[in-house]
C-alpha cells in the first residue's frame, strides 16, 4: 500500500516540476519581444539622426532672416552671402534665380560680347546695378532715342532680368552741361526720357512685366564722378538698370512672364 502511495507523490512532484519549468520557459519567451521592440526603437531612432544630418536648410527662410537682420546692421555680407548647404550652396534653387548668379552670368555675356566699355555690371547694397556708359555710344547727342545698337544690348540683357521676378528700377542720368531745347528743357526731363525709353524698349519687346518696372530721371544731380574733364562726363551719363533686392510686395503678388 506504501509503494502505490509513494509513486503517486513522486508523480505528483514530477508534474510539479515540469509545470514550474514550463513557466518559467514561458515566462522567459514572452520577455523576449522586448529585446526586438527596443532593437526596432534604436534602429529608427539611428534613422530619424540620419535623415536630420542629411536635410539641408531653407535658403528662402535664411535669405529672408539674413535680409531682416542686416536691415537693422545695414551689412551687405549677410544679404549676400547666405549659408551655403547642398549643392554649391544653391539647394532647391536654380541658381540663374539669384542675384549673384546672375551677376556671374551678365559679366560673362559682357566680356565674351567684348561690351566692357559699354557696360559695367556691380553689386550694391540696394541690387544689381548694370550700367549703360556713354550716350555717344547709345544716344545722339542730346537725344533720347535709342540707337539699333542700344537695342540690341537691353535685348541680350533682358533675358537674364526675366529669370529673377524682383522689382527693376531704370534710373537716367546726365553731365552737368545743360541742355536747353524745346523737347528737353534741363537735363532732368533728358535722363527721364532716357530712362522710359530703356523701360519701354523691355516691357514691349522683351518681356519684362511692366509693372516690375519704374523709371527716373535724375539729371546731373546723381553723379559718378566729378565733371571736371570730358572722360568724367562721359561716366557720369549713363542708364542704370537695377535689379533691387527683395520680392515684390505680397499685395502684388509675383507676375508671370514671356519665356526667352
Amino acid at each position: 500500500m506504501a509503494q502505490p502511495i509513494k509513486a503517486a507523490a513522486r508523480a505528483a512532484e514530477s508534474n510539479l516540476r515540469k509545470k514550474k519549468s514550463e513557466e518559467k520557459l514561458e515566462t522567459a519567451g514572452m520577455m523576449r519581444w522586448l529585446l526586438t521592440y527596443a532593437d526596432m526603437i534604436t534602429l529608427m531612432l539611428a534613422l530619424f539622426i540620419i535623415l536630420f544630418a542629411m536635410s539641408t536648410i531653407s535658403r528662402v527662410k535664411v535669405q529672408s532672416f539674413a535680409k531682416s537682420v542686416s536691415g537693422g546692421f545695414n551689412n551687405v555680407w549677410s544679404v549676400n552671402q547666405p549659408p551655403s548647404g547642398g549643392a554649391n550652396g544653391e539647394q532647391s534653387f536654380e541658381a540663374s534665380s539669384s542675384i549673384p548668379a546672375i551677376q556671374k552670368e551678365l559679366e560673362k555675356y559682357v566680356k565674351q560680347n567684348r561690351l566692357e566699355n559699354q557696360v559695367q555690371v556691380h553689386a550694391e547694397a540696394r541690387g544689381l546695378v548694370i550700367t549703360l556708359l556713354s550716350d555717344k555710344s547709345y544716344y545722339d547727342s542730346g537725344s533720347a532715342q535709342l540707337r539699333p545698337q542700344t537695342q540690341k544690348i537691353i535685348d541680350g540683357i533682358a533675358p537674364f532680368l526675366r529669370r529673377n521676378g524682383n522689382e527693376i528700377a531704370i534710373e537716367g542720368n546726365t553731365d552737368n552741361v545743360p541742355i536747353s531745347t524745346s523737347q528737353f528743357p534741363t537735363n532732368w526731363e533728358l535722363s527721364a526720357a532716357r530712362a522710359v525709353g530703356v523701360a519701354r524698349r523691355m516691357v514691349e519687346n522683351d518681356g519684362i512685366n511692366a509693372r516690375r518696372i519704374s523709371a527716373t530721371g535724375y539729371g546731373e544731380f546723381r553723379p559718378r564722378n566729378k565733371n571736371a574733364t570730358d572722360a568724367e562726363r562721359q561716366q557720369n551719363r549713363r542708364v542704370d538698370i537695377v535689379l533691387l533686392r527683395g520680392n515684390l510686395s505680397t499685395s502684388q503678388g509675383s507676375y508671370e512672364e514671356k519665356g526667352p
